[in-house]
């Protein structure tokens, strides 16, 4: 399939011998590499939490304050800059993005005022809301098939990022103590600003062969001729299945923010390892998670037909008894705490990867809405609501009913999460039902 113009292609001087095939897979790594560093400048707080606490004299409560500052703005502004990708295209949106967030928390530390924390985490929150959205944008115009599975493979880089930024804050806070935790992360975040503006060019950018249009490509190319669609928020939020979708990614994203942040004081605190063990040792949630992303697109794409949504039912369900599993047997030692956050990050990242991204992608793209990039800022977004008030609710069901009392209630909000997946997939037997005479059911809704 030809994909870029040839007479576009050539302009592009450092890129000119590179096959098209291999320019794919190019973008496809620099991406991966590109937002798996913003997980390093997202996981080191949640490592040198104990240490800022007494350097500061922190409450658990404040301890949350630093986690919604972050998480904060994160949420609300892929709401309203998700569109960014749509206007601006992807390259020059995460290049910024990844530069102006490194630049700021390079300041991480410099100074031990908490307040003007708060301002750095804030800042670096808004920068990185339109990463995702950005780079859903882009994989989609370079992939239309087994897209499920690309996702899948593409979300493994949170989970990478997320192993590494854990593994580099606890060397540098051993060493170097946790003002300087930031410094290296910073750094690799505008490295990877500078090879995404250098590399990853669009189709639209590279000039698209007319005569080999796909119609995500059309639909793509048509969000810029159709300004007044991304602005519609309420029409995007009327779209069937995007309320039971948010609501699936509210869910799973509290549990999985609560893991990144808290684990490893849980483990500190409620376990009794010391600092180095349980920053390592809540890398295991991780691990699953980089697992069930790169897993997920095969089981969804041979179980139930090929149809997502229960396929991704099925595993919320699961992620709610291995965090019961876990809760049950937290005392029984190193071993099976490993298994049980292996199984639970499986079952938590593998859903979130296509629920937030290749899905809310896809209803952007049917019938020509050309909101793709809207639409997953729209849900990742609202979704994001729950790494907001992950922060200080966690912080106050810690104080009041304990650790046991934190991790039954991300078994409640996992079992929520599968109830809104469940309705989600009967709405599309419904709707399948209801369509049965028309040819156009099964692509109108391929989830």
């Amino acid at each position: 399939m030809e994909i870029l113009a040839e007479s576009h292609w050539a302009l592009v001087h450092p890129l000119q011998s590179i096959s098209k095939r291999t320019y794919r897979i190019l973008v496809f790594i620099v991406l991966w590499v590109g937002f798996g560093s913003t997980y390093l400048l997202k996981k080191p707080l949640g490592v040198i939490k104990s240490d800022i606490a007494e350097d500061l004299h922190l409450s658990k409560f404040e301890l949350g304050m630093l986690d919604t500052a972050l998480l904060l703005p994160y949420a609300a502004m892929q709401v309203f800059l998700g569109p960014l990708a749509d206007y601006l295209g992807p390259r020059r949106t995460l290049a910024f993005c990844l530069c102006s967030a490194g630049v700021f928390m390079s300041f991480f530390g410099l100074t031990n005022s908490f307040h003007f924390s708060l301002f750095l985490l804030f800042l670096c929150g808004t920068c990185l809301a339109p990463t995702w959205p950005a780079c859903s944008k882009a994989l989609a115009s370079y992939f239309e098939k087994q897209r499920d599975t690309v996702f899948g493979l593409f979300s493994t880089s949170g989970s990478v990022g997320g192993i590494c930024g854990t593994g580099l804050a606890v060397c540098t806070l051993n060493v170097y103590g946790w003002q300087l935790s930031y410094l290296v992360p910073s750094a690799f975040s505008i490295v990877m600003a500078a090879l995404t503006f250098g590399l990853v060019y669009s189709p639209e950018e590279m000039g698209l062969s007319a005569g080999h249009l796909q119609p995500s490509s059309e639909t793509i190319t048509s969000c810029k001729k159709s300004p007044t669609t991304i602005r519609s928020w309420l029409k995007l939020w009327a779209i069937p299945l995007i309320p039971e979708i948010t609501l699936a990614v509210f869910t799973l994203k509290v549990v999985r923010y609560c893991m990144y942040m808290w684990l490893p004081l849980f483990l500190l605190d409620y376990l009794n390892y010391n600092k180095v063990q349980a920053g390592l040792m809540s890398t295991a949630f991780e691990v699953g998670g980089g697992l069930g992303s790169a897993v997920v697109g095969f089981l969804t794409s041979r179980l139930f037909s090929g149809r997502s949504l229960p396929t991704l039912c099925l595993l919320t369900i699961l992620s709610s008894l291995s965090l019961l599993l876990f809760a049950v047997t937290a005392h029984f030692g190193a071993t099976i705490n490993i298994a049980c956050l292996v199984l639970a990050g499986a079952t938590n990242c593998g859903p979130d990867s296509l629920l937030s991204g290749s899905i809310p992608a896809r209803l952007g793209e049917r019938n020509g809405l050309g909101a793709g990039g809207a639409l997953t800022g729209l849900v990742n977004g609202a979704g994001s609501v729950g790494t907001v008030i992950e922060g200080p609710i966690i912080g106050l069901v810690a104080h009041q009913w304990g650790w046991m009392g934190v991790l039954l209630l991300m078994v409640v909000l996992s079992s929520l999460g599968a109830l809104a997946l469940l309705r989600a997939a009967l709405s599309v037997w419904s709707l399948s039902l209801t369509a049965s005479n028309d040819d156009q059911s099964e692509q109108s809704w391929p989830v």
